[in-house]
């Protein structure tokens, strides 16, 4: 019993250290309420039937940063293609809210 509990844990502990977290939608407003250090800026293409929160999420899940946010959205009918213009940026707030 003892044995099982003791490989259950270690179990739990090595899945633990391979979770990370994906960075998160933020409306752009939310950045004039704090301190966030811009990261990065890309272009992703996709299907112009796809769910653009999808597509964004997708291909930011590899990025370290907190969160992003979605500066532009274009398509183009004759190619079927969308194109989604978002920001990567870091949160440098301690977490507090200041009053």
């Amino acid at each position: 019993m003892r044995f099982l509990t003791t490989s259950f844990l270690v179990s739990i502990l090595l899945f633990s250290f391979h979770a990370s977290a994906k960075p998160e939608l933020a409306p752009a407003a939310l950045l004039d309420f704090g301190s966030y250090e811009k990261v990065d800026e890309m272009t992703i293409y996709g299907d112009i039937q796809q769910d653009i929160l999808t597509l964004a999420q997708n291909n930011t899940s590899e990025s370290d940063a907190d969160l992003f946010v979605i500066d532009d959205i274009n398509e183009d009918i004759d190619l079927n293609l969308v194109m989604v213009t978002i920001s990567l940026y870091n949160d440098l707030n301690d977490g507090l809210v200041m009053r």
